[in-house]
């Protein structure tokens, strides 16, 4: 064999060789195209839906609230979902003293849940899914009913509901009840007499007969006066089903559950903090009267403008028999901040390929050619010696 045709063959395998780690690198980035073309799917959901709640002799299938104390007027925007199907389903809200009842927004609702949902963490990922690596109305004014020792201080049509507040004997409340269609069950009415006792007051909730029930229904609006703040569920002891409750409580500081009945109970404060603080703006017209916010823009009162209204979300799940008191908030200054995080994962790609991979793939043609560059140059050098 001649020098020439060593040298030449010495340079053809090198070509070979370069050709090789060539198509090495085109298979990686196949490999790579592949699995890009076919993503993982992600799911993000969540939602509330309690069971029947047979503690007012309506099916309330979703239950959450809003509530609010600012000088001595406790305010809650109560959103339920009754049992539209049944005439007459009732809810009995007892309250500790006559109650103005109105109806809100399901926006104030939603709009709530929004300001106090996980904040996103965004983690960036170099590699992304590589399948080929793992192989797989008007109202009257109070007036005795005659023949009852009952106070009718409200009957009205309020929204899509029909409303009636209610003050007097536990016998009376339910004759009354009975005689004016308000479905009420036993098990509930035996629980009447200890809010009567305590000198509380009933509002009967019901839908009305032209209530159109599509798309949102109303929340309730229900401002009464108060010492503390309260959520009244001592009727929830008729339930046949464990009871989950979904509050957010709107105060200068954070608040906690103060009366015993927390004890039997699970109790979650997943959020503890204010909203505004966190990003959030608020828009709906109720949580901007209730967070202080109107007036603070208003300049009505500038001690608004140092006001800062936190939210305490409340996940409450309990037996029936254990809520024998009502829910009771008092201040836990001491309370530390909590804001839920969900972390999202992004990936960070160049033409639709993860970084990491076209990384990797060109390491490998990296290796690959500097290898064969060095094999070229041995044979080259190998070759010049023989013809010398």
């Amino acid at each position: 064999m001649t020098d020439d045709r060593r040298l030449s063959d010495a340079q053809g395998r090198g070509r070979r060789r370069l050709l090789a780690a060539a198509l090495t690198g085109m298979l990686v980035l196949a490999q790579l195209l592949l699995g890009a073309a076919n993503p993982a799917g992600a799911c993000a959901c969540g939602a509330f839906i309690d069971p029947a709640d047979e503690r007012t002799g309506a099916n309330v299938l979703r239950e959450t609230a809003i509530l609010s104390l600012h000088e001595g007027t406790e305010t809650i925007v109560m959103g339920l979902a009754l049992d539209g199907t049944r005439t007459g389903a009732t809810l009995l809200m007892p309250t500790p003293s006559v109650p103005e009842v109105s109806t809100a927004s399901s926006g104030t609702l939603r709009e709530m849940q929004a300001a106090t949902a996980p904040r996103e963490v965004v983690e960036y990922d170099l590699w992304g899914d590589a399948p080929f690596l793992s192989g797989d109305g008007a109202s009257g004014g109070a007036a005795p009913t005659e023949g009852t020792s009952v106070t009718v201080h409200e009957q009205s049509r309020v929204g899509d509901y029909e409303v009636a507040v209610l003050e007097g004997g536990a016998d009376g409340v339910r004759t009354w009840l009975a005689a004016n269609g308000y479905e009420l069950a036993p098990s509930v009415s035996a629980l009447l007499d200890p809010y009567v006792a305590d000198g509380w007051v009933f509002t009967a909730v019901r839908y009305a007969a032209d209530a159109e029930l599509n798309g949102d229904v109303e929340p309730l609006r229900i401002d009464f006066a108060s010492d503390e703040l309260v959520y009244p569920m001592r009727l929830s002891q008729a339930a046949t089903q464990d009871q989950h409750l979904s509050l957010f409580v709107i105060s200068d500081q954070p608040v906690r559950r103060t009366d015993a009945s927390a004890a039997g109970q699970q109790v979650q404060r997943p959020w503890i903090a204010d909203p505004t603080r966190e990003g959030w703006t608020w828009s709906d017209e109720t949580l901007r009267e209730l967070t202080g916010t109107a007036d603070a823009e208003a300049g009505d009162s500038p001690a608004e403008h140092d006001r800062r209204r936190i939210v305490t979300e409340f996940s409450i799940s309990g037996e029936p028999e254990t809520f024998t008191e009502d829910l009771v908030f008092g201040p836990d200054p001491e309370a530390e901040h909590a804001v839920p995080t969900e972390t999202v994962t992004e990936t960070v790609t160049v033409a639709g390929i993860p970084v990491g991979w076209l990384l990797v793939a060109a390491a490998v043609v990296t290796v690959l050619a500097l290898g064969t560059a060095a094999q070229v140059t041995a044979f080259h050098h190998q070759g010049v010696r023989e013809v010398r």
